[in-house]
C-alpha cells in the first residue's frame, strides 16, 4: 500500500483502515460499521493528499467536522479519536518515502489538535444543553409548588406562552415576560402598550423580562428595553432583565451600551428570587392536609 497522493487516494489503504476500525471491540466504529468507516477513512486520505500537495493542513478540517458531527450521536469518545488517528498514522507511514515522513507526522499532529478542539467543543455544547434542561426543570419544580394556590394563573401562563409576546402573572404583583425571536421597534411598541395595560390592571410592581430567546441583542434592542423600563417606572413598576447570554453581555460591553436603571441577572430563577425579595414574599412548600 502506498502513501496517498492527489491523483491516487489509495482505496486499498482506505479498505484496510476501515477493516481495522470496524473490528475494534466496544468502539463507535464497530457501531457505525465498515462502510461508514471506509467513507471517513477515504475522506481523511483525500484530505492528507490535498494538504501534502498544498503544503498546508487545510483540507483536514472538513474531514474532522464530518467525522465528529456524524459519530458524536453514536457515542464517540476521545479514545475512539485517538485510535482513529493512530491507525491512520500507522497505515500511511508504513510505505511513506523518507522525505514525506516529517510532513505526514506534522499533519497527523495537527489532525489530533483539530479533533480535540472539535470534540471538546461538541461536549461543551452538550453540557450547555443539559444545563439549560436542568434550569428549566428546576424552575418548573418551583412553579409546581405554587400550582395549588395559583392553578388558574398557571393555566393562563400556558396559554400566554403560545403567543409571540406573553405576559404571565406568576404571583401577586409580579409579571414575567419571556421574549422569543427578534425584538424590533414595532414589537417593542406593541409590547409596551400591552405591558402598561397589564401592569395597571394587575397593579404589578415588578416585571421580569426574559431575553434568553432573543437571538440578537444589539444597541437598538437595548435602547428599546431602556425606554420600556422608563415607561414602567412611571407606573411605579420596576423592570428586571434576565437571560442575558455571554454573547449579549459581550456585545453590551463592546458597544458601551448603558442599561441605565435596569437590574440585569443571568437566569429567570434569579430574577424571580429578586422579585419575591422586593415584594417581601417567599416560596413556602405546601403541607399535606391532615387526615381526618
Amino acid at each position: 500500500m502506498s502513501t496517498p497522493t492527489p491523483d491516487d487516494p489509495s482505496p486499498e489503504l482506505a479498505d484496510a483502515l476501515a477493516r481495522r476500525l470496524s473490528a475494534r471491540p466496544g468502539s463507535v466504529f464497530r457501531v457505525i460499521g465498515e462502510p461508514a468507516c471506509r467513507r471517513h477513512a477515504l475522506a481523511a486520505l483525500h484530505a492528507l493528499a490535498d494538504d501534502l500537495a498544498r503544503g498546508k493542513p487545510e483540507a483536514l478540517r472538513a474531514a474532522v467536522l464530518a467525522l465528529v458531527d456524524e459519530l458524536a450521536p453514536h457515542g464517540l469518545s476521545f479514545a475512539d479519536l485517538r485510535f482513529y488517528v493512530q491507525a491512520l498514522r500507522s497505515a500511511v507511514l508504513t510505505d511513506a518515502p523518507a522525505e514525506q515522513r516529517p510532513a505526514i507526522e506534522a499533519w497527523c499532529f495537527e489532525l489530533v489538535m483539530v479533533y480535540a478542539m472539535r470534540f471538546v467543543g461538541h461536549r461543551e455544547e452538550q453540557a450547555q444543553q443539559r444545563a439549560a434542561r436542568q434550569e428549566i426543570g428546576h424552575l418548573e419544580s418551583q412553579l409546581g409548588e405554587l400550582k395549588a394556590a395559583f392553578a388558574e394563573k398557571t393555566e393562563l401562563l400556558e396559554r400566554i406562552r403560545q403567543t409571540s409576546t406573553p405576559i404571565a402573572p406568576v404571583v401577586d404583583g409580579i409579571l414575567v415576560v419571556p421574549l422569543v425571536g427578534m425584538f424590533d421597534s414595532l414589537r417593542a411598541e406593541l409590547l409596551t402598550d400591552r405591558l402598561l395595560q397589564a401592569v395597571s390592571h394587575a397593579r404589578a410592581v415588578v416585571v421580569i423580562l426574559d431575553i434568553s430567546g432573543v437571538p440578537v441583542f444589539d444597541a437598538d434592542a437595548a435602547t428599546l428595553i431602556v425606554r420600556l423600563a422608563q415607561a414602567l417606572r412611571l407606573l411605579g413598576a420596576e423592570l428586571i432583565l434576565v437571560g442575558v447570554s455571554p454573547a449579549s453581555a459581550q456585545t453590551i460591553v463592546e458597544l458601551d451600551i448603558q442599561l441605565t436603571g435596569l437590574r440585569a441577572l443571568g437566569s429567570l430563577q434569579d430574577g424571580l428570587a429578586l422579585a419575591l425579595h422586593l415584594r417581601r414574599l417567599q416560596i413556602v412548600p405546601l403541607r399535606p392536609a391532615a387526615r381526618q
